[in-house]
């Protein structure tokens, strides 16, 4: 049987997406690159597109964050591999983007937002973990891990949403989304549990097509006889695969929590919201990580 690791790496090569991974001098991404092109995944450098430099220098000056900048300063920030690569993405000339490898996650993002943009059914950008066991035989999507401090109400939504889709796509599996809380259908009284339950109403009334439940602690979202316990009214019975997180605080945790002891492959932060698919790297990332990240940019490809 396919593992889900396999799935992801097949799909992704099918796309043809010309993928940028613009930290060149990194020995990880160097040999990423090398195992990806000797797998056939389509692997563009931003050194093949030096003679776009002046239409992308054009279109940065036209862009609206720095429309004040001195020229020079224009120049200087265009210089940067990882602006160079997003303006290959913003312009067509590449389909996907993936770093982090060597540059912090707040920079990709910041980068991200202002070069290629936020997309027309999102309001924010947020992140998603996808999670993975040593045995490949369970996966879940926890959100959001790595982006917003506080989510409120429409955030949770906007992640809920664009979390649900993006485990789909990953797993070929119909979501279920737990929004957790460390309450259970009301068994605590907090403003933090009352934003959770304002936004399974309002998932509710947008995206009553997906199931979903809330508010609900972990055990009872993902374990049956716990859920039948607490919530036995719940339309997940202990089975959700999607968990969406009330603030970063308990999402990055739980991640690392699931990777560290439960031993289980944290691929992320993969990122949400975007106008094209561009991908932020654990510093901490592993060459086997890059080639799964990069498979899933080139499964994101739109046609």
């Amino acid at each position: 049987m396919q593992t889900i690791k396999q799935s992801i790496l097949d799909r992704g090569l099918q796309s043809n997406a010309k993928i940028i991974l613009p930290e060149i001098d990194d020995g990880r991404i160097m040999k990423a690159t090398k195992k990806l092109i000797s797998m056939g995944y389509n692997i563009v450098s931003i050194n093949d597109y030096d003679n776009n430099y002046d239409n992308y220098l054009e279109m940065l000056s036209r862009m609206k964050f720095c429309k004040n900048w001195p020229y020079e300063e224009i120049k200087k920030y265009l210089e940067d591999p990882l602006h160079y690569g997003m303006m290959a993405v913003a312009n067509g000339d590449a389909d996907a983007l993936v770093a982090g490898a060597k540059t912090s996650t707040s920079e990709v993002i910041r980068s991200s937002i202002r070069i290629i943009g936020i997309s027309n059914d999102s309001n924010c950008v947020s992140s998603i973990f996808f999670m993975i066991s040593k045995d490949n035989k369970q996966y879940f999507t926890y959100s959001d891990c790595g982006v917003i401090p506080e989510p409120d109400v429409n955030q949770l939504v906007d992640i809920a949403y664009n979390a649900s889709n993006f485990h789909q796509l990953l797993s070929n599996k119909e979501p279920k989304v737990a929004f957790l809380s460390f309450s259970t259908k009301g068994s605590s009284e907090h403003y933090r549990v009352e934003r959770v339950k304002e936004a399974v109403k309002l998932f509710g009334r947008k995206h009553k097509d997906i199931i979903h439940d809330g508010e609900l602690q972990f055990d009872s979202a993902m374990v049956p006889e716990v859920a039948k316990l607490k919530s036995p009214l719940s339309k997940l019975k202990g089975k959700a695969n999607v968990f969406i997180f009330p603030n970063l605080d308990s999402g990055n945790i739980a991640y690392k929590i699931t990777e560290r002891i439960g031993g289980y492959c944290a691929l992320g932060p993969l990122l949400q919201g975007l106008r094209k698919p561009i991908h932020d790297l654990s510093r901490g990332c592993r060459v086997d990580d890059i080639i799964l990240v990069a498979a899933i940019s080139a499964l994101q490809k739109r046609t």
